[in-house]
């Protein structure tokens, strides 16, 4: 099934922008997505027409607003396809997820939670954290030269005193997709619990959180169309009802006295506080669009795009694409070094020339960059609006960029 990208493409307001004469080819979705007219409206919708309270209020307006957020909710869980809306916790991104987890679970003196070499700040942080302040222990798997999962060495690591494991279902880094379904069948093997970083996966992989058997999976929505400071929590219902908040207040409890207080059931004793409700309700328009365009529709673009790119830029002399030469096992990413160029000014060369928006640096990945001796890259990433021009573009001005300098 091919994509109507011209149609797609419409439904993008930042897309319709001249900067300078020109339109803004947009190359760092693994960062963040643009998001089309129906989640900008459904947003406003809230803001004009119910903007009150959930659950609390019992007057129009809140039951309104109330039956929008449940709404969202149930699309959530449909979409990862989790037992019921009750597992599906809303958070303001994927790193807020991971901390409740990381800090929810009571860790001892000797524990180990186990991570990979190179994980986002925010898979990797909160554990360690949490590590040093219970005396437990963080151990990492290294990863291929290729920089993929390496099973052997994870059978290796996977002592008794692992409690969690931690690891991503797809590199921001390279794009790569890990073997999680097998990762996770081995930790529960040895008693431990998984969280599953679905950041980049979400927009374009079908998630089956009961077919893989994770424990917890997080994902943030402005990476799949939706508004920024929104994200998911998915928690196995026993899971969830056994960790311990982080955040306690409004909407958490059901009964307070001076001494003591009674949590309120999951999810909502881990959504302290008012929600973004807008957010809420552009979520569902960014999950309905997604489901409309269809997940494997996107990733064969995208997949299309990788190969187009790489192709085009392996070409030139020097470069180092990270991770699995075959543009297949990299989703949407390309991310690369030349050697002898800066990819900071690769980047605000291509942007200001040519509007061309990339992501260069250790794209929040410091301890990985470190551990496998990695320069700071240029990352492109490509989603459902990119075209097959804008993709050649990129790649004639890489070239005479480096044939410039």
């Amino acid at each position: 099934m091919s994509l109507d990208i011209n149609a797609i493409r419409n439904d993008f307001p930042a897309l319709q922008r001249l900067i300078k004469g020109k339109p803004p080819v947009y190359f760092d979705n693994a960062c963040m997505t643009l998001r089309p007219q129906t989640v900008i409206d459904a947003m406003t919708h809230y803001y004009r027409e119910h903007p009150s309270c959930h659950r609390r209020s019992i007057h129009k307006f809140g039951k309104e607003t109330t039956a929008a957020y449940d709404k969202a909710k149930k699309t959530v869980r449909a979409y990862i396809n989790a037992k019921d809306a009750d597992e599906i916790v809303f958070t303001k991104n994927a790193t807020a997820g991971i901390n409740i987890v990381a800090h929810g679970l009571n860790f001892q003196p000797g524990d180990v939670l186990l991570t990979t070499t190179l994980e986002h700040n925010s898979n990797f942080l909160p554990w360690q954290f949490v590590a040093k302040k219970a005396g437990a222990n963080l151990a990492a798997v290294p990863l291929t030269p290729e920089l993929t999962f390496d099973l052997d060495a994870y059978r290796k690591a996977l002592t008794d005193e692992v409690k969690v494991v931690a690891v991503p279902h797809k590199s921001h880094i390279t794009g790569y997709t890990y073997p999680v379904k097998e990762i996770i069948q081995l930790a529960h093997a040895r008693g431990a619990v998984v969280l599953i970083d679905a950041a980049q996966s979400a927009a374009q992989d079908d998630i089956d959180v009961q077919e893989l058997d994770a424990d917890f999976l997080v994902f943030s929505f402005h990476k799949m169309l939706g508004p920024s400071g929104t994200g998911c929590l998915y928690g196995k219902k026993s899971y969830l009802d056994n960790l311990t908040p982080v955040f306690i207040g409004g909407e958490t409890v059901d009964d307070v006295s001076h001494n003591a207080y009674a949590l309120t059931k999951v999810p909502e004793r881990f959504e302290a506080g008012l929600q973004d409700y807008a957010g809420a309700m552009g979520v569902t328009a960014a999950v309905e669009y997604l489901q409309r365009v269809g997940r494997p529709a996107v990733r064969a673009h995208i997949g299309k795009l990788n190969a187009l790119v790489t192709q085009g830029i392996s070409e030139l002399p020097k470069v180092r694409i990270l991770g699995p030469a075959a543009a297949a096992q990299r989703g949407g990413i390309v991310n690369f070094q030349i050697d002898g160029m800066d990819a900071g000014e690769l980047s605000i060369i291509l942007d200001e020339t040519d509007n061309i928006m990339t992501r260069s640096g250790v794209h929040c990945c410091h301890a990985g960059y470190k551990r496998h001796n990695l320069s700071p890259s240029l990352r492109v990433s490509f989603y459902m609006y990119n075209t097959e021009q804008e993709a050649e573009l990129f790649v004639d001005r890489l070239k005479k960029i480096v044939r410039f300098f």
